[in-house]
């Protein structure tokens, strides 16, 4: 498992890839400058003249022998002319007009990550740097779901709009049923950071959306810029007992696994009860929870989880203490209908 530290790897790594995005741009207009020169010595003479000019008049300036405004107005004729000069010799040659500037990937921000406010305003995140933070949380969330556009993606179409009490177990067709759960998923987003908004368990038959429903809450927080990890309970417990067993015997071991399970802001626990029933594992499960639910009161820790098994029969499977917890600080909802696998095959 990969650490997640939002804080400063995550944010490290993308301005490496920021910084070998622009090292790469500026060498190649290296490589193209140097190719030009040798055909046209007048553009390398143009670029001297241009740097001796900016020098020149920085030095009057600081000397005190120009006006600062005079001074730069006849710099920026001077440049103006150069410029001008340049462009006619690549444009009479067959090369574009900006031939000698720097081709970025990101011509907002020119690769920086960064885009400067009007009027000194402070300055924001480019969408190449969101994107690129979002593609670095989805990595290393661990999903083993597939990735979608978020609730965007969520079609409530597939759900039966009938009412069959008897077949789905709900006094609702699954479809009516669907919409408002989406809707208070909607909401739990939305209110993510707020200490009041509750944890979400799902639970209801195979193949009804639970999996996919808490994939779509995980990219609405990853484009928010929210850190998610995605287990199965039998992949959770396992991480578990690698770190207890390791970090006791291998000075190597690094313990940054079972740390982001209990700091990560969103922790989805997948199929939950299908893990090797044992006493210790329920006292792992007790210490997560209430270890999250603790630093939920700080910031935004919040935990998901998803089980096949009736609701009844998990409050039977798990102790009352795991129940309390449940009980307590869960919202509860109930997916129901067809197998939406077998209906997309």
């Amino acid at each position: 498992m990969i650490a997640i530290s939002i804080s400063y790897s995550i944010h490290q790594m993308i301005r490496n890839e920021l910084d070998k995005k622009r090292r790469k741009a500026m060498d190649e207009l290296e490589r193209r400058k140097a190719e030009l020169y040798r055909r046209f010595p007048r553009l390398g003479e143009i670029e001297d003249e241009i740097h001796r000019a900016g020098l020149r008049y920085n030095k009057a300036i600081l000397m005190g022998e120009v006006p600062a405004e005079s001074a730069a107005e006849e710099l920026s004729g001077k440049i103006e002319a150069l410029t001008a000069e340049r462009e006619r010799i690549l444009t009479s040659n067959g090369y574009p007009a900006d031939h000698l500037a720097p081709v970025f990937e990101c011509s907002k921000c020119n690769d920086t990550g960064i885009i400067s406010s009007p009027g000194g305003k402070g300055d924001t995140l480019c969408i190449c740097y969101r994107q690129l933070l979002l593609d670095h949380l989805y990595d290393n969330s661990n999903l083993g779901i597939s990735r979608n556009e978020g609730f965007a993606s969520f079609n409530t179409e597939l759900y039966p709009d009938i009412v069959d009490e008897e077949r789905y177990g709900i006094k609702k067709s699954p479809r009516r049923q669907i919409m408002g759960i989406l809707e208070n998923c909607r909401q739990f987003t939305g209110k993510f950071s707020d200490p009041e908004t509750r944890n979400l368990l799902f639970c209801g038959p195979t193949g009804t959306g639970k999996t996919f429903m808490a994939g779509c809450i995980a990219m609405e927080l990853m484009k928010a810029g929210h850190t998610v990890l995605y287990f199965t309970a039998p992949s959770l417990f396992n991480t578990i007992y690698e770190y207890r067993y390791n970090s006791g015997n291998n000075e190597e071991w690094d313990p940054s696994a079972y740390k982001n399970i209990l700091e990560t802001d969103l922790l989805i626990i997948d199929d939950l009860g299908t893990e090797s029933p044992s006493a210790t594992r329920y006292a792992e499960l007790l210490n997560i929870l209430d270890t999250r639910i603790s630093n939920d009161m700080r910031r935004p820790c919040k935990t998901i989880i998803a089980t096949n098994i009736d609701l009844r029969n998990l409050f039977e499977y798990y102790d009352e203490r795991i129940v309390s917890r449940i009980t307590g600080n869960f919202d509860i909802f109930r997916f129901a209908g067809d197998d939406i696998r077998n209906l997309r095959r």
